[in-house]
């Protein structure tokens, strides 16, 4: 399916998908490369921002085991969990 681009504003564009050229060119769109951003707008190729850095927290955050994980850990063991929770700690440092 080919896709065509209408500028809205700077680099951003809005979108349609389809095979319908003739309605296309009409409402202002040219066929062109187009990628998706990480903030799911749609940007001309070569364009989209990066995405930002995430933070010590972010980064923690995603590599903790879910609650219910770690509430077992705390009952059954609760030197593994201080292990587990202890190296994300250390491989995601406060700065």
């Amino acid at each position: 399916m080919q896709k065509y681009a209408k500028i809205i504003c700077e680099n951003q564009v809005s979108v349609f998908e389809g095979t319908d050229t003739n309605w296309a060119t009409s409402q202002g769109f040219a066929q062109t490369e187009v990628e998706k951003g990480y903030d799911g707008n749609w940007y001309l190729a070569g364009f989209a921002p990066a995405e930002p850095e995430k933070t010590y927290v972010e980064k923690r955050v995603a590599e903790y085991p879910p609650l219910g994980e770690q509430f077992d850990m705390i009952y059954w063991d609760m030197d593994a969990w201080r292990a587990t929770i202890s190296a994300i700690k250390a491989k995601y440092p406060k700065p």
